[in-house]
C-alpha cells in the first residue's frame, strides 16, 4: 500500500511540474511577444521561435504521459503501474529541466532575479527532478521493469 501511495504521490508531482513548466512557458512567450531588440519583438525571430515551439512540444509531451498515467494509475496492475510510474517521471523529469532551461535562456538575465516568476518556476522544476528519484534512477527502473516483462512473456511462450 505503501508503494501504491508514493506511486500516486509521484504522478501527482509530475501533474504539479507541468503546471510550473505551463507557467514557465507562458511567461516566456508573452516576454517574447513584448520584449524588443534592434527595433522588432524578439517574438518575430524565427530562431527564438523554433526554440519556443520546441518548448510547447515538449510540454505537450508531459502533459500526454502525466494524463495517461493519472488516468490508468488505480486501473493498471502493480507491474504495469510501476513501468508506468517510472515512464512518466522520466519523461517529465526531462522535459521539466528542457522546458525550464529554455524559459531561463530566452528570459536573458532577468530569468534569475528574485523579481521575477520564470526563475522561480525554474527552481521547482529541479527540486521536482529530484523528487521521489530523479531521472536517471527512474529510467533505469523503467528499463529493469522492461526487461522483466519481456522475460515473463518469452518465458511463458507468447
Amino acid at each position: 500500500m505503501i508503494e501504491e501511495m508514493i506511486q500516486a504521490l509521484t504522478v501527482c508531482a509530475c501533474a504539479d511540474a507541468l503546471g510550473a513548466m505551463e507557467a514557465a512557458f507562458r511567461l516566456t512567450r508573452d516576454y517574447l511577444l513584448v520584449r524588443k531588440q534592434f527595433g522588432a519583438t524578439l517574438a518575430s525571430f524565427q530562431a527564438l521561435q523554433h526554440r519556443l515551439a520546441e518548448m510547447y512540444a515538449q510540454l505537450e509531451q508531459a502533459r500526454a504521459i502525466t494524463m495517461s498515467a493519472l488516468s490508468t494509475l488505480g486501473d493498471a496492475d502493480p507491474a504495469a503501474r510501476r513501468a508506468l510510474v517510472h515512464a512518466t517521471k522520466a519523461a517529465v523529469g526531462k522535459r521539466a529541466f528542457f522546458v525550464g532551461a529554455q524559459a531561463i535562456q530566452l528570459h536573458g538575465g532577468v530569468g534569475m532575479t528574485e523579481e521575477y516568476a520564470v526563475g522561480h518556476y525554474f527552481k521547482r522544476l529541479l527540486v521536482f527532478q529530484s523528487l521521489f528519484g530523479d531521472t536517471c534512477f527512474h529510467t533505469s527502473e523503467f528499463a529493469a521493469s522492461m526487461d522483466k516483462t519481456v522475460g515473463a512473456r518469452s518465458a511463458s511462450g507468447s
